[in-house]
């Protein structure tokens, strides 16, 4: 943006912030505040913008000169979303809707994964090969025994307790564990308040 200032001299606004800061500032040494109020202010207010407008790019510039990088920095072109390659150890939505149609379980995904990536095959491939599926079927039978035998013991029978054993066991300090010994601990107390009575 150009501006005729008079006497054949042109000024480029956006490149001559300080000479445009200095003309603003004559113009409104010039205009008389009391006789034209409303020029005064709009001259003055111009001024106030120009000088905060010289002192932002002043402070930018400086900005510049301390943050400029002494090598230019190389930068990496940006991968598109279909160019991204999926971490080595995450599946593909691929691979993922392999194991499903499979019926791979959850616990053998990670055998599969690393049989893959020990012969250099795909999860599809993987899946296919008769020692995987040797190795899988293994598995299944012996999770399958792990439940039959259920090692890690059934439900255990509670045993009935009195409401004069839970009194003693609260008055010792120790924790209910079920509603029901709450309840028979409130019948112990109003039995033993009745009998004192």
């Amino acid at each position: 943006m150009t501006k005729n200032i008079g006497q054949g001299e042109t000024l480029n606004l956006r490149k001559d912030w300080g000479k445009t800061l200095k003309l603003a500032q004559e113009a409104l040494n010039k205009t008389d505040e009391t006789k034209h109020p409303k020029l005064y202010a709009t001259r003055k207010e111009l001024v106030d913008t120009l000088q905060y407008n010289e002192n932002m790019r002043l402070r930018a510039e400086k900005a510049e000169r301390v943050n400029k990088p002494e090598k230019p920095v190389e930068t990496e072109a940006p991968i598109k979303p279909a160019e991204k390659e999926t971490p080595k150890n995450e599946l593909s939505t691929d691979d993922v809707f392999t194991l499903l149609e499979a019926k791979i379980p959850k616990e053998d995904v990670d055998i599969v994964k690393k049989f893959a990536k020990l012969n250099d095959q795909s999860i599809e491939e993987a899946i296919k090969d008769g020692v995987l599926k040797s190795i899988l079927k293994e598995k299944a039978e012996e999770r399958k025994t792990a439940e039959a035998t259920n090692t890690g013991g059934g439900k255990r029978g509670t045993t009935k307790t009195s409401g004069d054993e839970l009194l003693k066991k609260v008055n010792k300090g120790e924790a209910l564990e079920t509603d029901e010994e709450y309840d028979k601990l409130v019948d112990a107390r109003l039995k033993e308040q009745q009998e004192s009575r």
